[in-house]
């Protein structure tokens, strides 16, 4: 099973390689908030072949069920929290199912403790950038600095962070300049926006 798990970890793109899981939330309830702006259909800029799609959609709760397609036919469904620290919004996605099947999108496949992943996220009406975690940064940082977080890691696993959700909030705003916790963002464009929300915006 453990080889099913990872193997599809080999062939992810490079704007989810960087994907870190995490055991614990990096939202509470009190840090989510909703926008009209997100929900709609995003496409990968500039990228002509098989570009990776978003499409965002309003859930009657506080999460928006987001459906990521990737090299045309893989596919992935997960709930996502859109959440707000000091200035900074961003997303907190976890898998709404793992099956393994041979067309899911690799995010999926990067979550399947499950767990949840974090994206820095920006957008107006028109441009939707994304931005994940510099798993490179992260693991050097932890490994020189192996209290700063709590996490799992070693020769045949890979890294999980472990940590409650309050100290993963403190940590990831004090690394929020360039070349530390975030890679830079890439930039989505709307495509199609969305039928009428069910949630107001916050």
């Amino acid at each position: 099973m453990k080889a099913k798990v990872f193997f599809p970890l080999l062939a992810i793109a490079a704007l989810v390689a960087a994907c870190v899981p995490s055991v614990n939330p990096f939202y509470t309830d009190k840090d989510v908030v909703t926008d009209p702006h997100l929900p709609g259909v995003w496409q990968e800029a500039g990228k002509k072949d098989h570009p990776s799609v978003w499409k965002f959609e309003n859930s009657a709760t506080n999460a928006y069920t987001l459906t990521v397609t990737e090299e045309g036919d893989k596919t992935g469904v997960f709930t996502a929290h859109l959440f707000k620290l000091s200035a900074e919004h961003f997303l907190d996605l976890i898998p709404a199912k793992c099956d393994f099947a041979t067309n899911q999108a690799e995010l999926v496949a990067t979550a399947v403790i499950p767990g949840h992943l974090l994206v820095r996220v920006s957008f107006n009406e028109s441009s939707l950038g994304l931005a994940l975690c510099n798993r490179d940064w992260l693991e050097k940082y932890l490994e020189k600095n192996p209290q700063a977080l709590a996490h799992r890691s070693g020769k045949n696993e890979d890294l999980v962070l472990t940590a409650e959700t309050r100290e993963l909030q403190k940590f990831v705003l004090q690394h929020l300049g360039k070349d530390e916790l975030f890679g830079d963002s890439e930039e989505f464009l709307r495509q199609t926006n969305t039928v009428p929300a069910v949630m107001p915006a916050k």
